[in-house]
């Protein structure tokens, strides 16, 4: 569990204050969303239960006994055909609270009018002319909307048809469908916590509200077309196009090999998740949003290839530094400096200062006497969850000094950092040797020790490695054993 929970928290640990407040907000625009969405099913199943329950109260104090009166046994099946009448002159005084539906009942109503009641008649005294097909639909389109707009998820939305544009401003804090407001989250996050590397903090944010502004705009370009006209009258929300704006500008830039290519990679894998949300999970006015994601990926390309980097305009500005003596600065407070400036390097991308500063910082640390073994874990792990590139054999090598401090926590973690990308077999099979080692002392994941010292043995059975290998072996199953016998731990219960 403790594992389990410790994942989950691991992303947490990078967050800054800033994150919060846009999760915060991220929270607030969820709640709106599944108020507004939800809110009319849940009053029409209230006003269902309100049905029911009235409906008994009449049936059992007046109506039961009109049929007594008349010498009739009121039986369930005269019950269900009076139930039945009752419901209708329910829903003709309170009609139905699901707004599509409404809107469907709407329309019948407004022919009967029409038709039947003097609707054509007023219409023709109030304009003087005899009304068309097409004015038919105008007046009952202006009738609707006269309905629709006492509800935030059609006010707020963008109607290429009514040209509300106006709504531009608040459409993005509509979403179609829980999957677009999940994929929202967690795309913004991932786009934001990498391009804050590259940008200044508030363009990003700066960026992400005028494209979600705009983006209304172009697709209202495309409900001109034959194709896309006939969703016109539909509802567009959202923030998918600002989103793929965003990993375009997360996927290029003009500096070689400033990006990570899992960065790249899965940008462009999230723009075809967008893409295919809008179209096949989302109403028909998205199959445009979809259509014009790729556009806006290149968009955001464009932006991230010429927007200089954050460092660039902070080596611009001229600053104050006020140097200390050289004197007063001790070698130890020197080396956790050059290690701080490295994870910083590599927070802002500069990978090949950060490998330079974290690798001489390390170095420095590992060798202090006495060595300072909260503060050596501590570092380890900074360094481990940063992004930077050193050769496999440093991660060994510091790995290796680490199990000479006797600081095994480090040594574990260094140790299985370099093994994962060493071609060295012989590196491999002794750092495998060490980790079993390691495990098996401080009684840490004894299963895994034990995997480890069987890739010692499966590469030689019969040298002096393999001799160590078996004889840890031995006492990892002694430990096996001492763990699976153990006592149960009480607990005490409280109420």
């Amino acid at each position: 569990m403790k594992k389990v929970l410790s994942t989950i928290i691991k992303p947490f640990r990078f967050f800054k204050f800033h994150h919060y407040l846009t999760l915060l907000a991220f929270v607030a625009i969820g709640i709106l969303n599944l108020q507004t969405t939800f809110n009319p099913t849940i009053q029409k199943i209230r006003q269902e239960k309100d049905i029911r329950e009235s409906f008994e109260s009449w049936w059992n104090e007046e109506r039961a006994q009109e049929f007594k009166n008349v010498g009739l046994t009121p039986d369930d099946k005269i019950k269900a055909q009076e139930f039945t009448l009752y419901k209708e002159r329910y829903q003709v005084e309170n009609p139905t609270p699901v707004i599509e539906d409404r809107i469907e009942e709407m329309k019948g109503e407004f022919l009967e009018w029409w038709e039947n009641q003097g609707g054509k008649e007023q219409y023709a005294t109030e304009h003087g002319s005899f009304p068309t097909d097409k004015q038919y639909e105008a007046e009952l389109k202006k009738w609707i909307n006269n309905y629709t707009d006492k509800f935030i998820r059609y006010r707020w939305a963008y109607i290429p048809s009514r040209s509300n544009t106006e709504s531009f401003l608040t459409c993005s804090l509509l979403f179609p469908s829980i999957w677009s407001f999940i994929f929202f989250v967690v795309a913004f996050m991932f786009a934001l916590m990498q391009l804050e590397k590259r940008w200044n903090t508030l363009f990003v944010y700066a960026y992400a509200i005028v494209i979600a502004i705009i983006s209304g705009f172009f697709v209202d370009l495309l409900m001109g077309t034959s194709f896309f006209a006939q969703f016109a009258t539909q509802r567009y929300m959202g923030v998918s196009l600002m989103i793929c704006f965003l990993l375009g500008a997360n996927t290029f830039d003009k500096e070689k090999d400033c990006i990570p290519p899992y960065v790249c990679k899965i940008s462009e894998f999230a723009l075809v998740v967008s893409m295919a949300i809008d179209w096949f999970l989302n109403p028909g006015i998205f199959n445009a949003v979809a259509v014009e994601s790729p556009f806006f990926f290149a968009l955001g390309g464009v932006a991230g290839y010429y927007m200089p980097h954050r460092s660039d305009e902070e080596s611009s500005k001229p600053t104050q530094v006020v140097r200390e003596p050289e004197e007063t600065v001790t070698p130890g407070e020197r080396t956790r400096q050059m290690i701080n400036k490295g994870l910083d390097a590599a927070n802002n991308g500069e990978k090949e200062n950060a490998a330079r500063l974290i690798q001489y910082g390390l170095t420095a640390l590992l060798q202090e006497e006495p060595a300072k073994f909260n503060e050596v874990k501590d570092t380890v792990n900074k360094v481990i969850n940063s992004y930077i590139e050193l050769p496999s054999m440093q991660w060994i090598e510091w790995g290796t000094i680490a199990k000479q401090k006797k600081i095994p926590e480090a040594a574990i973690t260094l140790l299985e950092k370099g093994i994962a990308k060493e071609s060295d077999a012989g590196l491999v099979r002794r750092a495998h040797l060490d980790i079993g080692e390691l495990r098996i002392q401080t009684k840490s994941n004894v299963n895994a020790a034990m995997e480890h010292l069987e890739k010692v043995l499966k590469e030689n059975d019969s040298d002096k490695l393999a001799e160590q290998a078996k004889k840890l072996m031995e006492e990892g199953k002694d430990i096996l054993v001492q763990q699976a016998y153990a006592a149960p731990k009480k607990f005490k219960v409280l109420n």
